[in-house]
């Protein structure tokens, strides 16, 4: 029997998979995956997938070079051999990485279970700029990188310039005997390109003679002498590379185990991130799984069939029944849901997220069988029921009440009577074993065994006999209807060979399409007066809306208005009441004595004091005004003539009055305007949520502007249109609840978004200032804007 993997063409997936991971050694680690056997493996890895997901969507991914295996290399050192600069300069690559992912890490506010990897990092920094300062490429050391190494490689360039220098001075003592008065280069060294009939005249090694043999190229015995100190210095330089090598590869060796946990711990973080970028790029979600059987999935699509030409399927088995008896047209999709299932099940129980809506749910299981495709078994010279049916005995002896099993035309390829007969036998047997069954057929018997068979249910597929295509949208509780008679009427076929056919049909068969002929007219029916209560209930709910807009402006406007009125009144009879106070004040400076002045002004003071009274306790307030020792800097109040409440700024001063401030208002107001609240907070996700209580009583929940608002915006895969209209959002939300500075993550990319935003950020009127962020906070991938105090 053909592996699970190959029939459901899980490679596939698997090569979509590896072309997201970065590292050599996770490609091949993706097209290797395989399911876990355990509820709690698959679970595990699936959070993992998870949390990364969830990186990718609050931050920007962590970067992952291509880090060669350095596994033979720790091999080496730990038999304390010398390494290579390759070697070296990999491992150095490694640790580099290690400190940008713990770097990554610490930058982001972030508790996942992804730490158990990120905290396994160890940074080697000290030994790390060590070959950095050392090796500045696989074939380049530092000259400085000791002292013996410096003074070898200038007594080289020495030796070099005195070569040119003595070559130089020869062109001109020879010159009479020289083809060309010209220095050439022969086998790494200099050489006079000397006529032939001269060779005797000077002393010297022969390097070759021209092709017309009217010249030769002689090494002169003078650069001769020079290129063997040349070659002496460079026999000493490549003595003192080879003990810098073994010497950093000594400084290496304490820390083999750090080495290669760095390797390993990288290496799954690369692999789990890939398996994340994979279910971002087909829109996958998580799955939820269990251990009980059940599989519920909400529009559900096979990944490698391109999703403009897919309709999202919703299946379900191991709720109400365990076995689902699939009928209808051979192109209305049936043996495409089976592959979804299986494939999807693959997936999820291989820690990978699903292409379904969210919420779905898939069961673990021992073993997924399936029995899919008509090709003939070519090797055992078997027919297309005997390959079937091969398939089929494999499954009896192996599967249990923990196997998934999908069977594709079952028992076809044979006598339609017996062959129904035995696949009714099949699934019976599995019945018993408790198995999941997925099966597909046109067998008009299966629809009677679903409908009469406890735990098994019939589907199918929706068929328009209209326009004789599938709709593809499965239907669950109603077994296929025949459609060979409409659609051969609708094609043209006379209605006396129909009518003449239907003669032939048992009286069963034809009272069993009757009555499904019936229910299928009926679920129609249903949907369609389903689909005009919808529509009914969505405009009324418009129209709820609607007026509940309608009055919120008319109490809004209103509300506006009087709390207009409200503070203007209160403004003229307070300054009223302090200008008789100042009068009174004033005679009383200059001397002169104003009993009747003084009786006019308590009586003023006393109107005046019932208006204010009066303004003030329209709304529902204290008893008696606050006493001013009970209010301190920062104390939640109740400004009861504007109906809202605020923070204490200042003090009340000699006349009770004091500044409250009201969201981004920074309103005057008086002790006797003010009823004090109780406030008791807690956090939920980060975010402040205040419930209130007044002294009468009352309680309300208040959500805190000031800790609702993110002090970073992600704005990554957005164009620049959509980018800025977001920002601008979140720049004035970000101004109201007085953030100091905020983060804009908007990537490195082609510069594009970041250009926009920066041209953003110079024309705000509310940023003082913006840069690029650090290396701590995203270095050039993010924008930092200080904002207005």
């Amino acid at each position: 029997m053909k592996n699970i993997y190959d029939i459901l063409e899980f490679n596939k997936i698997l090569k979509m998979l590896s072309d997201f991971a970065i590292m050599d050694d996770n490609k091949l680690l993706c097209l290797n995956l395989k399911k876990y056997d355990t509820f709690e493996d698959a679970k595990n890895v699936l959070n993992e997938t998870d949390s990364a997901m969830a990186y990718i969507r609050l931050y920007d991914t962590p970067q992952f070079q291509n880090i060669i295996n350095v596994n033979e290399s720790i091999i080496r050192l730990s038999k304390s051999a010398s390494l290579s600069q390759s070697e070296l300069t990999n491992i150095s690559n490694l640790l580099s990485i290690t400190d940008s992912l713990l770097a990554y890490q610490k930058s982001k506010d972030f508790k996942s279970i992804l730490d158990k990897y990120f905290n396994k990092l160890t940074p080697l920094t000290y030994e790390n700029n060590n070959i950095k300062r050392i090796i500045l490429s696989e074939t380049e050391i530092a000259d400085n990188a000791t002292t013996a190494l410096l003074t070898l490689r200038r007594k080289k360039k020495v030796l070099n310039e005195k070569m040119k220098t003595v070559g130089t001075k020869l062109l001109n003592i020879y010159s009479n005997y020289l083809q060309e008065p010209v220095l050439s280069y022969k086998d790494d060294t200099i050489c006079l390109l000397v006529k032939s009939e001269y060779k005797n005249k000077i002393d010297g090694v022969i390097h070759s003679i021209s092709s017309s043999q009217f010249s030769m190229f002689i090494e002169p015995k003078e650069i001769s002498e020079i290129i063997n100190e040349i070659t002496e210095n460079e026999s000493l330089e490549e003595i003192e590379i080879a003990k810098i090598l073994y010497e950093l590869s000594m400084t290496l060796s304490p820390h083999i185990d750090i080495i290669k946990s760095n390797y390993e711990n990288i290496l799954m973080l690369d692999f789990i991130f890939a398996k994340a970028k994979f279910a971002k790029n087909i829109n996958a979600t998580l799955p939820i799984l269990n251990n009980d059987g059940i599989i519920d999935l909400h529009g559900a699509r096979h990944p490698l069939i391109s999703q403009e030409n897919i309709v999202p399927l919703d299946i379900n088995l191991g709720i109400n029944f365990n076995s689902l008896i699939i009928t209808g047209p051979n192109t209305g999709g049936k043996t495409v849901s089976l592959k979804t299932v299986g494939l999807l099940t693959l997936m999820a129980l291989s820690g990978l997220f699903i292409p379904a809506k969210e919420n779905s749910k898939i069961s673990t299981f021992d073993n997924i069988f399936a029995d899919i495709g008509d090709e003939q078994s070519i090797e055992q010279n078997l027919s297309t029921f005997s390959s079937h049916m091969n398939n089929i005995v494999y499954i009896l002896k192996n599967s249990t009440s923990k196997s998934l099993i999908l069977l594709d035309e079952i028992c076809t390829g044979t006598d339609p009577i017996e062959g129904a007969n035995l696949a009714i036998s099949i699934l019976d047997d599995l019945q018993k074993k408790g198995s999941k069954v997925i099966a597909t057929t046109h067998y008009p018997e299966l629809k009677r065994y679903a409908l009469t068979k406890d735990n098994v249910k019939n589907g199918s597929f929706e068929f328009d006999v209209e326009t004789l295509k599938p709709t593809y949208k499965l239907l669950i509780g109603l077994p296929g209807k025949s459609n060979a008679f409409a659609i051969s009427e609708k094609l043209g076929l006379s209605k006396q060979i129909i009518e003449n056919a239907k003669k032939h049909l048992d009286t069963k068969d034809i009272k069993f399409e009757d009555v499904m002929a019936n229910l299928e007219e009926s679920r129609k029916t249903i949907e369609k007066e389903k689909e005009i209560v919808e529509k009914y209930k969505l405009e009324i709910e418009e129209l709820k809306n609607k007026v509940k807009r309608q009055e919120k402006g008319l109490n809004d406007r209103s509300d506006s208005i009087i709390r207009n009125a409200k503070e203007k009144a209160y403004e003229i009879l307070s300054d009223a009441k302090k200008s008789a106070d100042d009068i009174i004040k004033n005679l009383k400076a200059e001397g002169i004595d104003m009993p009747y002045a003084i009786s006019e002004r308590s009586k003023l003071n006393k109107k005046l004091n019932e208006s204010l009274d009066s303004l003030i306790m329209k709304t529902k307030g204290p008893s008696q005004p606050l006493s001013p020792k009970k209010i301190k800097l920062g104390s939640t109040v109740k400004v009861l003539s504007l109906n809202a409440e605020g923070i204490v700024e200042t003090l009340p001063d000699k006349d009770y009055n004091l500044y409250v401030r009201i969201g981004i208002m920074r309103t005057k107001t008086n002790l006797r305007d003010l009823e004090l609240v109780k406030t008791d907070g807690i956090k939920i996700d980060g975010i402040e949520i205040k419930r209130t209580t007044t002294k009468n009583g009352s309680t309300k929940i208040k959500y805190e502007k000031s800790h609702s608002v993110s002090p970073e915006i992600n704005l990554i895969g957005l164009t620049s249109d959509e980018a800025i209209y977001k920002l601008d959002k979140y720049i004035d939300d970000a101004y109201i609840a007085h953030l100091p500075k905020v983060r804009i993550i908007h990537g490195r990319g082609k510069g594009v978004l970041k250009n926009a935003i920066n041209e953003y950020c110079k024309k705000s009127s509310l940023i003082t200032e913006y840069n690029l962020g650090n290396f701590d906070e995203g270095g050039d991938g993010v924008t930092v804007a200080t904002l207005k105090n």
